[in-house]
């Protein structure tokens, strides 16, 4: 059963270059710096809600201070969450939403904003039909495999879809933060599907074709190969 979102207006920001959490995504993180420390106080005490934002290309070097972000991040709870001898923490962040910086606050070592939160859930039913049974059949015609079934009249959400197989890709630092940050489900699809258009990212979708039951996309029992194009 999902846990429902909270309603957030502040939560703790934990920026990184080509730092990317992508809506369902399970990220393992070290914190160690003091003041991510406090941070983790902060988590801890709270909801254990924390926002991972993208350091803006060329600022890698002012990491220390308070470098420019992307305005999308990635909103998440923090899940797993190990208290060192040293201090220190290894945490896991579970990617819930994309979520908006809208300020910033001050009063803390590490940043905090107020977030506006990106659910997806302003597209008409019509509109979630078409671009569902877009993917679907775009993704059935770059697998060519009797494992991959698909349902059109199943109503999952396409966004979730995205992201799911998204996160589940190996994907390079910049492909994850071009996903986080395409909050428009259209151009979302269409990058998933021009990554999917490489072989070991097909190859790599067969694989996990099992853990998407939840989309209604099943797996043959007789099996079947992949036939690249």
């Amino acid at each position: 059963m999902d846990v429902p979102l909270p309603t957030v207006e502040k939560a703790p920001i934990f920026p990184l270059p080509e730092g990317a959490l992508i809506p369902g995504d399970f990220l393992p993180l070290h914190v160690f710096e003091p003041r991510y420390r406090r941070m983790m106080e902060v988590v801890r005490g709270g909801d254990r809600m924390l926002a991972v934002a993208t350091i803006l290309h060329g600022w890698e070097d002012q990491a220390a201070g308070d470098p420019p972000l992307a305005s999308i991040v990635g909103l998440g709870r923090v899940v797993k969450d190990r208290l060192n001898s040293d201090g220190t923490s290894d945490i896991v962040v579970h990617g819930l939403t994309r979520a908006e910086i809208v300020s910033e606050s001050e009063g803390e070592p590490f940043r905090q904003a107020r977030l506006l939160l990106h659910t997806g859930d302003e597209l008409h039913p019509a509109e979630m039909y078409r671009l569902r049974r877009e993917l679907l059949s775009a993704l059935a015609q770059r697998l060519r495999s009797r494992t991959f079934h698909y349902d059109v009249t199943a109503g999952f959400d396409v966004g979730a879809l995205v992201d799911r197989i998204a996160s589940s890709l190996e994907l390079k630092p910049a492909e994850r933060v071009a996903v986080v940050q395409s909050v428009d489900l259209t151009t979302r699809m269409q990058q998933l599907l021009e990554l999917t258009s490489q072989r070991r990212h097909r190859q790599r979708l067969l694989d996990i074709i099992p853990s998407l039951h939840a989309f209604s996309l099943s797996v043959d029992p007789g099996g079947g190969k992949e036939n690249p194009r």
